[in-house]
């Protein structure tokens, strides 16, 4: 039975990804089936409630396909797997997870979902509230976030250096701050872990090339097991910082020592980046983090508000998710609002409350938020401007001028709604991958074909035309919370 579990294995290899994969379905021993169910074997509670949650439908899915009859998946911890001990899929939030040892020190990886700050003081340079337990998964940050894990629970060895880019407030430094938690606590704080905005390690420099102590500062940053370096887009033309950096990059890199760097613009993009320093950003994983969907934002405010001990109904909830859509940072403006009102008038959240609190920052969101077309906007604005049906953007068609239709329409779904590869690639019925090619495609050729770019302007000036024409979003009105449809 193992040559079924390992072809259905590869199938889920297909609709996770690689990295959602190895991350949380190549650790799972396949026991057996016995009676019509499937055994697996996860290595600790908490893998095994995170599988459970979120993958066992599609394992169930696909193992019935590849035996021919409906079968059942149950997970088991590695202790119970002689007595093959049924569990259920709740979080009891007190797990850990073992994967192989990490990194050159042979420290075994301890992912505990509870976060560092509970277990031992927190390092000096990382922010306590940036932990993974603290994080809100949604499809515009999954792959990111698997990726950080991966890295977490093998640095060094998977994913060196991880980049991880998007706009203002997303999560990058969040996700970049959990790795270097993790990496601390579950080394006993053996892991020496240095956390630096890209501006102080510029600052530093500087210090240390006047003060004459270049020797101490190129120790201080060489001996490290992990470094993890934020807003790496500040290097950007001061060529003595990348200079430096470069042969600290090389030192840790060449030892098998953990980078991770995030910025807010893939390395090809950033302005005055030395090309040697470029192709090495480009060496490992880079991952991107868009703009939270309706359902995740809703998580989002649930979770900081539960953080704060703030009792956020959930009709709430749903109108600050709403009304406010550009990043997590927002979010957590209104709740800290919403905090000191109740506060100072022990007044319950309610709409109505939540609508008089929130007026002006919602107004001033909703005027400076330009109002953008979706993605099937976009689909049919390409259709319609190279005579094509809207359904062969999303088919299998791959004659030279459907795909290259639908790589344009691809291009400006990533360039006008941010949204993340992968919710871009379920729009077209195509991985992120595919969607990746196609827009680093694209972007090349606008910027060196100015009658192409001239062509894709003209497509992006119709869809404003579009825009224009369509009534501006209004405030959702307390009482008359509406699914959008995000």
């Amino acid at each position: 039975m193992n040559g079924v579990w390992q072809k259905a294995a590869d199938r889920i290899r297909e609709s996770l990804g690689q990295v959602g994969y190895e991350t949380w379905i190549g650790p799972l021993n396949f026991v057996g089936l016995q009676d019509r169910t499937a055994t697996l074997e996860a290595p600790n509670r908490f893998f095994r409630d995170w599988v459970n949650g979120r993958y066992l439908n599609l394992m169930r899915q696909v193992l019935s396909d590849e035996i021919g009859q409906s079968v059942e998946v149950k997970l088991i911890l590695g202790k119970e797997t002689n007595g093959h001990k049924a569990v259920n899929g709740s979080t009891n939030g007190n797990g850990h997870i073992h994967p192989p040892a990490a990194g050159k020190g042979g420290q075994a990886a301890n992912l505990d979902s509870r976060g560092p700050s509970q277990r031992t003081a927190g390092h000096p340079q990382l922010n306590p509230r940036f932990t993974f337990a603290e994080f809100v998964v949604g499809s515009s940050n999954q792959f990111a976030h698997s990726a950080a894990l991966a890295v977490a629970s093998k640095p060094g060895e998977k994913y060196n250096p991880l980049f991880i880019y998007g706009g203002v407030g997303l999560g990058k430094t969040h996700l970049a701050t959990a790795i270097g938690h993790h990496l601390w606590a579950a080394g006993s704080r053996q892991h020496r872990v240095v956390f630096m905005a890209a501006e102080v390690f510029m600052n530093e420099l500087i210090s240390s090339i006047r003060r004459e102590k270049m020797g101490e500062f190129k120790e201080k940053l060489r001996r490290v097991d992990a470094l993890i370096l934020d807003d790496v887009h500040f290097m950007a033309g001061r060529e003595r910082t990348q200079e430096e950096f470069f042969h600290t990059f090389n030192s840790l890199h060449s030892e098998g020592h953990q980078i991770v760097l995030t910025s807010d613009k893939v390395p090809r993009d950033i302005p005055e980046l030395e090309e040697r320093l470029r192709n090495r950003f480009e060496s490992g994983l880079i991952v991107d983090i868009a703009a939270p969907d309706l359902g995740t934002r809703v998580a989002i405010v649930q979770k900081k508000a539960a953080l704060v001990r703030l009792n956020v109904p959930s009709e709430v909830a749903m109108y600050i998710a709403q009304n406010v859509s550009s990043n997590v940072r927002e979010l957590e403006g209104c709740l800290t609002r919403l905090a000191a009102l109740t506060s100072l008038n022990t007044s319950s959240i309610t709409i109505d409350f939540a609508s008089q609190a929130l007026c002006d920052f919602i107004r001033t969101h909703t005027r400076t938020q330009e109002s953008k077309p979706d993605i099937e906007a976009i689909q049919r604005t390409v259709a319609e401007f190279f005579h094509i049906q809207l359904g062969d953007l999303k088919s299998k068609k791959r004659t030279q001028h459907i795909a290259f239709c639908r790589q344009v329409a691809m291009y400006l779904c990533r360039k006008i709604t941010g949204s993340s590869f992968p919710i871009i690639g379920v729009h077209f019925s195509r991985d992120h991958s595919t969607v990746i090619h196609a827009f680093n495609l694209i972007q090349r050729r606008v910027k060196n074909d100015s009658a192409f770019r001239f062509s894709i302007d003209k497509i992006e000036r119709e869809l404003k035309n579009i825009q224009a024409d369509t009534p501006p979003p209004a405030v959702t009105p307390p009482g008359g919370i509406e699914n959008r449809g995000e």
